[in-house]
């Protein structure tokens, strides 16, 4: 994951910081200099998601696949301009992530909701492509852990679901690293793909009664929409 993170890094940073190495062209300065030296706007986006970092053993089952699936993001964000390349642009983001992996013992259900705060500086390449790269905490608000069970069907053959609660805690507090790219359409209006790479690990009260969560972290991959109010 570290690899690919740094491949993450490579592809999407190193347009904009070998502009910025090179100097600023005059389109750049005289976006700079139409640009408001404060901005405020929202923020869209979803994609996929997984844990990662497990053992291999961590569920059980024959199937020990990592945990993952829809991520969904969304809130506001700023920006100061520094330079006439570099920008610092917080995000203050509600997110929520539904997870679930898929074995001969059932379905692992993994739902979280928390307020993340990406702390990005933004390269200017050109004016309509910006790449950036920052860190990025995060607060949790909720979580839930589950396992429908398969088990026995006792008035005959066959099996039913049977929901068990696990009784394991995210952490109140993590951190991790953002890296992107965006490109605007129109004016005010951007997409761009984000790289959210969790360092911290997600539950350190990490053993319910039929998993074992040790090491498990969160990357996920995400498709978004940016809107400048001013």
């Amino acid at each position: 994951m570290k690899k690919v993170l740094a491949f993450a890094i490579a592809i999407l940073c190193g347009a904009a910081f070998v502009q910025a190495e090179e100097g600023e062209s005059t389109s750049q300065k005289k976006q700079s200099a139409e640009l408001a030296m404060f901005g405020i706007g929202a923020r869209i986006a979803a994609g996929y998601g997984m844990i990662w970092g497990l053992e291999d053993d961590w569920s059980g089952g024959e199937n020990d696949e990592n945990p993952g699936g829809l991520d969904l993001e969304g809130g506001v964000m700023g920006r100061i301009v520094l330079t006439p390349v570099f920008q610092f642009t917080p995000e203050l983001l509600f997110r929520f992530a539904n997870y679930s992996q898929d074995d001969d013992l059932g379905e692992r259900k993994f739902k979280q909701m928390n307020v993340e705060i990406p702390l990005l500086v933004r390269a200017v390449a050109t004016p309509k492509f910006y790449a950036y790269i920052g860190p990025q905490l995060g607060l949790n608000v909720s979580n839930d852990v589950s396992l429908k069970a398969k088990v026995a069907n006792k008035a005959g053959s066959g099996t039913i679901d049977h929901s068990i609660p696990e009784k394991v805690e995210q952490a109140s507090f993590g951190f991790g690293v953002a890296v992107g790219a965006g490109y605007f359409i129109i004016d005010k209006l951007a997409l761009d793909f984000r790289v959210g790479f969790g360092l911290s690990e997600l539950y350190p009260d990490s053993k319910g009664k039929f998993i074992d969560l040790s090491g498990a972290k969160d990357i996920a991959f995400k498709f978004g929409a940016n809107y400048w109010v001013f």
